[in-house]
Formats: structure tokens, C-alpha cells, sequence
């Protein structure tokens, strides 16, 4: 095997460990004194859809590097080194930056991150959550508010039909036929 397909090979497996749908690695960067891996991630599409207008567009206007924090991988902290790119719609001569799920929005951290950030305040503190992912406390109370409140902005998940009324656990188990689904 040549080195380019090593290359290949490593880049295909490390983007499977990273798991983000959207993206793929392009490069992996270690330093040891730190223990700092940076994966440079680009994109898989290389087209955008108009926020504006609902057209899909190929113009890129210009791409822009974002560094992201991402959950620490085998005890060393995780950068995204994230290709951005904006482009520009013809049909409505807007420019727009596409939005992606898996980045956190108004912030420089992964969704995952976020949400991984809540939990650990939520069974500690702020400060003991940012100490663990290496981040300044104010920033961590940011990210954490900013998160909430848009938690909050969402539509709320819709309810599941009732199945069954004063039926305990055990009866649902040994599925006697004495059960009355509602």
C-alpha cells in the first residue's frame, strides 16, 4: 500500500470515529505537548440551498476557516478546523452560508458538546463543567444559557397516544389477555 492510500485509509477511519455526518476530514493534526488532535473537516456537499429563496446554488463566493471545540477523543482535546463556505444565489443575488446540525449555532463548539455540556452542569456545576472540557468559565456559562434558551425556542415534541390505563408494569410483561388497551 502506498502512502496515499494509507493517507486515504487513516482519513476514512478517523472521520468514521469523529461522526459527523455533514463532514469529512481532510487533515489530522497532533500536538503531543498539549494534547490537541485538529481535524481540518470540509463539508461533503459542495452546494448550498438559498435560506432566501430555496434555490440550490454551486457559486462559491469565498470559504472561511471556523475552529470549533468538539468532546475530547481518548483523553485529548478535540478541535474542528471547520471549511465554511458562502455562496452566492443568482436567483435572488443573496449571499448566504449554509447552516450545519452538527455545529453549535452563535458559539465555537459542536452540538454535542453542548448538550454533553448541559448534562454535566446539570449534575454539577458550572465551573467543574468547564474545567473538564478545558474552557473558560464565562465562556461555558454562555454557551450553556445561549443553549438552553434555544432548547426552549423549539416546538415541543408531539405526545404519544395513550396505550394503556391502571395497568402496573408486570401485567404488560406477562401479556395475560386480561389487559384492556385503551
Amino acid at each position: 500500500m502506498d502512502a496515499a492510500t494509507a493517507l486515504s485509509v487513516e482519513l476514512t477511519v478517523m472521520s468514521k470515529l469523529l461522526d459527523l455526518e455533514e463532514f469529512e476530514i481532510v487533515e489530522v493534526k497532533q500536538e503531543r505537548a498539549t494534547r490537541t488532535r485538529t481535524f481540518t473537516v470540509v463539508p461533503k456537499v459542495a452546494v448550498g440551498l438559498c435560506p432566501h429563496c430555496h434555490a440550490v446554488t454551486d457559486q462559491r463566493h469565498l470559504c472561511r476557516d471556523r475552529t470549533l471545540l468538539d468532546l475530547p477523543m481518548g483523553g485529548w482535546r478535540t478541535e474542528l478546523l471547520v471549511r465554511v463556505w458562502q455562496f452566492h444565489c443568482s436567483a435572488c443575488d443573496r449571499f448566504f452560508t449554509p447552516c450545519f446540525a452538527a455545529l453549535g449555532e452563535g458559539t465555537h463548539a459542536t452540538g454535542r458538546l453542548l448538550e454533553r455540556l448541559e448534562q454535566l452542569i446539570g449534575q454539577s456545576d458550572i465551573c467543574a463543567a468547564a474545567r473538564f472540557f478545558g474552557i473558560p468559565e464565562k465562556t461555558a456559562e454562555g454557551w450553556y444559557y445561549q443553549h438552553v434558551q434555544r432548547q426552549q425556542q423549539r416546538p415541543p415534541l408531539p405526545l404519544e397516544p395513550v396505550r394503556s390505563l391502571g395497568i402496573d408494569e408486570l401485567s404488560l410483561k406477562k401479556d395475560t389477555g386480561n389487559t384492556a388497551a385503551c
